[in-house]
């Protein structure tokens, strides 16, 4: 008798039912979770800088998309986004056009757009605008500090134990003098209210101006002094902004403090997260980097030197009061952070120094505290080149190329450069020299 085979065909229909239910399930449920998961919504309001006017019809565009939207009439806007990190453009008849990084710091942003200037096209000046501004030969040059349109040098005959403090104008006459020091300097030091300060190996001493002297007073411990003063970097009417180190020098972290209340708020955090990956990988390099003293012998020196100052060097960041924003320079991640005058988040650039290929980025940021003007240096050579950085799209281009190699303490003030020198050939020879842009 043959055999025969039934076919049971109910248990796969019911699979195939159960299938289809559960693919409806998931195509009902996936546009949810997607939107959950993928999309961002940044919402704020965009002002003329100065008058503080909202402005309408401002367009915002998501850079290579097709997605944007305007401000309404009290200059308002939200909008959703898939992807992060993002560029947004943001563009408004007669103001300059500003190029902003969204990510996920924060999505309420408020932003400021500034009346458009005609400039002329902005060209490299050579060495033909600069002249020696201090230059003696029987003193040097041991630090220097500008302010209120004068400029403090320190200065020194011989040896540092012959100091004295000279005021000049920026037309190079001298305007005060201290005469010699009973103590030995070490710098000059502008705390973030402005004020001025001689520093020795174990004091911190204010300057004050009168008439044509310049006196030194209220000697504090420099314990003391950098425990109040050190770390406290910018200052606005509501707003003290202070930066603590952190992460065996691989963070720094910023906070400010109510001047009236006195209370204490985070800001942000900077950290060089490669290096921090790199050092938790390297339990050696951990303990060395934990030694704050070189060791004694020279096998070990070598080791603590490099870790120390080659391999580990301490983050650069910095914190400067530009126009009406608290500007954070993250120069780890290549990001400028964008705060008001009381701390709170605006917006983010990202800055585009990687597109330069004109030697090693310093990570140094110059501030000009007349016109508001922000530069950074690169090294090639030892020629010192200054890029001006444009804060409405984080771009960077060259302006100057500074006459000496190896300059120091690079500054900027008033459309000048300032820097220190040594003069070949000569012993106690730092001069300051300056150049026009």
């Amino acid at each position: 008798m043959p055999m025969v085979m039934t076919v049971m065909k109910w248990p796969g229909t019911i699979v195939s039912r159960c299938f289809r239910i559960w693919l409806l399930l998931m195509l009902l449920h996936a546009p949810a979770a997607d939107a959950q998961q993928r999309y961002h919504f940044f919402y704020g309001k965009i002002m003329e800088q100065g008058t503080g006017k909202p402005l309408a019809d401002v367009n915002l565009t998501i850079a290579r998309s097709h997605m944007g939207t305007a401000t309404d009439k009290h200059g308002a806007f939200s909008f959703y986004t898939d992807s992060l990190p993002a560029a947004l453009v943001v563009s408004y008849m007669g103001f300059e056009t500003k190029t902003i990084l969204l990510d996920e710091t924060s999505y309420s942003l408020t932003l400021y757009l500034n009346r458009q200037v005609r400039e002329l096209q902005e060209v490299e000046i050579k060495a033909d605008a600069n002249e020696p501004f201090f230059r003696d030969e029987h003193y040097a040059v041991l630090d220097y500090e500008t302010d209120s349109s004068l400029v403090y040098l320190l200065i020194y005959r011989e040896r540092l134990s012959r100091a004295e403090l000279i005021c000049k104008t920026l037309t190079g006459d001298t305007a005060a003098k201290s005469g010699p020091f009973l103590f030995t300097p070490t710098k000059l030091f502008k705390d973030c209210l402005g004020n001025l300060h001689v520093l020795s190996h174990d004091s911190g001493y204010q300057l004050f101006r009168e008439g044509k002297r310049l006196h030194v007073i209220h000697p504090v411990s420099l314990k003391k002094f950098d425990d109040v003063l050190k770390n406290c970097v910018a200052a606005t009417p509501e707003v003290l902004f202070f930066q603590r180190v952190t992460d065996r020098g691989m963070g720094v972290e910023y906070y400010g403090i109510n001047r009236k209340t006195l209370l204490k708020h985070a800001i942000t955090q900077v950290k060089d997260e490669k290096k921090m990956k790199m050092l938790r990988r390297n339990q050696d390099d951990a303990m060395m980097l934990g030694i704050s003293k070189p060791p004694d012998s020279r096998e070990d020196f070598v080791t603590w030197n490099y870790v120390h100052k080659i391999l580990y060097r301490p983050v650069k960041t910095s914190l400067y009061r530009v126009g009406s924003y608290i500007c954070i320079f993250n120069t780890p991640d290549r990001q400028m952070e964008f705060y008001d005058s009381i701390g709170n988040f605006s917006y983010k650039l990202a800055l585009n120094v990687d597109k330069v290929k004109d030697g090693r980025w310093t990570n140094d940021i110059l501030v000009d505290g007349i016109t508001g003007t922000v530069y950074t240096t690169f090294l090639r050579n030892g020629t010192c080149s200054l890029y001006k950085i444009d804060l409405n799209s984080g771009n960077v281009r060259k302006r100057i190329s500074l006459l000496h190699d190896y300059p120091e303490k690079v500054r900027v003030y008033n459309d000048w450069v300032y820097y220190l020198y040594n003069v070949p050939g000569e012993s106690d020879n730092k001069m300051l020299y300056r150049q026009k842009f």
